[in-house]
């Protein structure tokens, strides 16, 4: 055999080579893919799930809030009236201190300001 016959076989036999392995590679990614797939249909219809029901329930009350006697009660409406100030305006700032940059929580996050401010709504009534 000539020297360009085997090197044309060289070239071919690589050429085979990489088309397998692309297309192993191809497959075990459709395969993952497929596999997260069928996992996230379950999890996702069961987070969804969590959701609606704890929708459906009532807030619980927070450790140290004060209890209301009902829907009419003063204390309610101080407490809607207070809470209603901790918002963001249409400004972009907070309504009960008037920062204008984002509140954040203990571990850095950003918060809402009802949230970041919930211990002097709290003390206020």
């Amino acid at each position: 055999m000539s020297k360009v016959v085997l090197r044309v076989a060289q070239i071919v036999g690589v050429l085979v080579l990489a088309g397998i392995a692309i297309s192993v590679a191809v497959g075990l990614v459709q395969w993952i893919l497929g596999i997260a797939l069928i996992v996230a249909i379950p999890v996702g219809a069961y987070w969804i799930y969590k959701q609606v029901k704890a929708r459906r329930q009532p807030p619980a009350l927070a450790a140290g809030a004060p209890v209301t006697l009902g829907p009419g009660s003063r204390a309610t409406d101080r407490r809607a009236e207070l809470e209603g100030r901790a918002v963001i305006d249409a400004a972009g700032r907070c309504g009960w201190c008037g920062s204008a940059t984002l509140h954040k929580d203990e571990f850095g996050f950003p918060t809402t300001p009802l949230k970041y401010h919930r211990a002097e709504i709290d003390a206020m009534l």
